[in-house]
């Protein structure tokens, strides 16, 4: 049965997949493409049919031209005659046998009788005459012996298979804008964890890819049919079931799981190049946006700045510590590190979901994307929390967090019993005892001076400024506080290779929360605390920033319209001065401002113009290398009963 293209038209997919059934055809592909298999098929059925009819008529034909051409063959009894002379004697004979033809009828007229028998002669006579004379069979092997032209022969190169196109036909369905493998690894129709495949056309997750699996439904209702497993990264056709490896999907696998080498990030940290994206805009590895999904701008801020420390990146990318027995925020913390250093995005911008769900978990609902927080206090558990997850303990150096960050500050504690004159700072009583004690810190917190209540007659103090030499005075062994009858003075004793600054901004009391608005000046480069050390180290005691967090808010308030920005910059390479290698300019040490997505370049003389609230400070090596040691805990015996 014939059907037309506007009756295929009208049936459903299933039906036309019945049909391709019955003709033993395939089923998979879209509507138009069945349908035009279908009539494909029914062409070929009707032109096989008629080849048919035609070779029974050509066979039946041949007995009818002998039976018809019998009569007229003495006709082409002159085309054959080679000279004239054979033809007077044919003549000639001709009479001759029509005049014994005449006596005979003569004879017979006479005698009245013998009539069959001159018919019967004259037929044999005109049979010997149609027989066709042998020339006309010596023309035929003519025609037949001439040799045929033999086809030229092109020695041409055989054509070299192009990789990159792609081996199956689902595969140009395929469309890299829509894929965004940064979100939860979640079923969009079970929420189930379990088996999740991502679909290569519209991005959606779904689960499993058999029979009754939300993918293979998925595959039928939309026509989407490549998919790519999120934790064995192979890529299957479904309805089908069977599995694809084709090099064009290279790319897809690595924007999954983005793999490095230790030459790879030192050749990523040396380039001054920006890479591109799908739509061909530029960006710098590292240095990308990472959504706001609510109110998470607090945490971008910090991940970040923990970002660009290169060991903890290199630690989390590349250690084989890391692995799939890690913790889940250790695993999550990993991912972010290589989607956020990715040279081959598909796009300048990432998302933190996955990790700040892990975060939001793991602190039972303290830091939660969708409320505000605060940048110090996430930095603390982050580092703490990582630290446990990683198998650190107590001792220095158990885990690459303490390797980086972790210092020794000695204390020294006096109970105050007179304070002395009126308007006299107390001082400590060398007569007395004092308690010291050494205590490790990840962080040091820098006490900014108290603004001024009123402005300087020429209102130079709006804004009042203080450089960064004053606030680590602290830090001097010398310089003294009083908390609660306690008088207590600081040194440093163990500097880290990392150094984080806490700027104490905010306090509070009953009533309300006040910010202090001192501005830090500090270099960028060349930090020497050399004066807050005791004793002095072999180490070099000079810090370059790697980080700047900075805070905004509204005018006279504390935290209304807050604004959490993160300052880092590009790492050319350095000799053990400080100096750029090469020859190069201080200009290509370029620096750039992140908000949330927002990612801006900006002038290295603006980054100590902002209300600094957390920096990280770098150890200056002489090849920039920080050789960390970390000496991960031999897991206890178990005792045996």
């Amino acid at each position: 049965m014939s059907h037309t293209e506007a009756d295929l038209k009208a049936l459903t997919v299933v039906k036309l997949k019945d049909l391709l059934k019955d003709a033993g055809l395939a089923v998979s592909g879209k509507k138009d493409e069945l349908i035009s298999r279908i009539l494909e098929n029914e062409n070929q059925e009707q032109s096989a049919e008629a080849e048919v009819v035609e070779g029974e008529k050509d066979e039946e034909m041949p007995a009818v031209e002998e039976v018809e051409g019998s009569a007229p063959e003495p006709a082409a009894e002159p085309v054959a005659e080679p000279a004239p002379e054979p033809v007077v004697e044919e003549r000639s004979e001709e009479k001759a046998v029509n005049g014994s033809a005449n006596g005979a009828k003569r004879e017979v007229e006479e005698d009245g009788a013998g009539e069959p028998d001159v018919k019967r002669a004259r037929v044999e006579q005109d049979e010997e005459m149609v027989v066709p004379p042998p020339a006309v069979e010596e023309v035929e092997p003519a025609v037949v012996e001439e040799e045929e032209e033999e086809p030229p022969v092109y020695d041409f190169p055989p054509e070299e298979l192009d990789s990159s196109r792609p081996t199956d036909m689902y595969l140009d369905t395929v469309n890299r804008t829509t894929l965004d493998f940064d979100f939860e690894k979640l079923c969009s129709v079970t929420l189930s964890h379990n088996n999740i495949y991502a679909c290569l056309t519209c991005g959606k997750y779904f689960q499993g890819r058999g029979k009754s699996s939300p993918a293979y439904a998925h595959s039928i209702a939309e026509d989407h049919h490549v998919y790519i497993n999120l934790i064995t990264l192979k890529v299957y056709v479904l309805p089908d079931g069977y599995e694809v490896n084709d090099p064009s999907l290279d790319d897809i696998k690595y924007l999954l799981f983005p793999t490095f080498t230790p030459s790879s990030l030192s050749k990523i940290d040396a380039t001054l190049s920006p890479s591109y994206d799908l739509t061909h805009e530029p960006y710098y590895p590292g240095f990308v946006g990472l959504n706001n999904i609510k109110a998470n701008s607090y945490m971008n801020a910090i991940i970040h700045s923990l970002l660009h420390v290169i060991p903890l990146r290199d630690y989390f990318i590349l250690s084989p510590h890391v692995n799939d027995s890690s913790t889940e925020l250790v695993k999550r913390f990993s991912m972010l590190c290589r989607k956020v250093w990715n040279p081959k995005a598909f796009k300048g911008q990432v998302s933190p979901h996955e990790f700040l769900q892990e975060c939001s978990t793991r602190s039972a609902g303290r830091f939660k994307i969708t409320e505000v927080g605060d940048p110090q206090e996430f930095l603390g558990w982050v580092l703490n929390t990582l630290h446990k997850d990683l198998g650190g303990n107590k001792k220095p150096k158990s885990s690459i967090i303490y390797s980086a960050f972790q210092g020794e500050v000695r204390v020294d504690d006096q109970q105050v019993l007179t304070t002395g004159e009126y308007g006299t700072k107390p001082r400590f009583d060398l007569d007395r005892d004092i308690k010291s004690t050494r205590t490790p810190f990840l962080f040091l917190t820098l006490d900014l001076p108290p603004t001024p209540v009123f402005q300087s007659v020429n209102a130079t103090n709006i804004i009042p400024q203080v450089p960064i030499s004053v606030v680590l005075a602290k830090y001097d062994g010398v310089t003294t506080a009083e908390s609660q009858g306690i008088l207590r003075r600081y040194k440093i004793e163990r500097l880290p290779p990392f150094l984080i600054f806490h700027v104490k901004r905010f306090t509070k009391n009953n009533f309300v929360e006040e910010k202090n608005p001192t501005i830090m000046n500090f270099p960028l480069r060349g930090v020497d605390v050399k004066d807050y050390v005791d004793p002095p180290t072999d180490f070099s005691q000079y810090y370059d920033l790697v980080s700047n967090v900075t805070h905004s808010s509204a005018a006279g308030t504390a935290r209304e319209e807050t604004t959490w920005k993160t300052q880092v910059h590009l790492r050319p390479p350095r000799d053990a001065n400080g100096k750029l290698l090469d020859g190069r300019n201080e200009e290509v040490e370029k620096w750039f401002q992140i908000q949330d997505l927002i990612v801006e370049e900006i002038n290295e003389g603006m980054v100590a113009l902002g209300e600094s609230y957390i920096q990280i400070w770098e150890r200056r090596t002489k090849d920039q290398k920080h050789n960390l040691v970390v000496e991960v805990p031999k897991p206890k015996p178990s005792k045996v009963a």
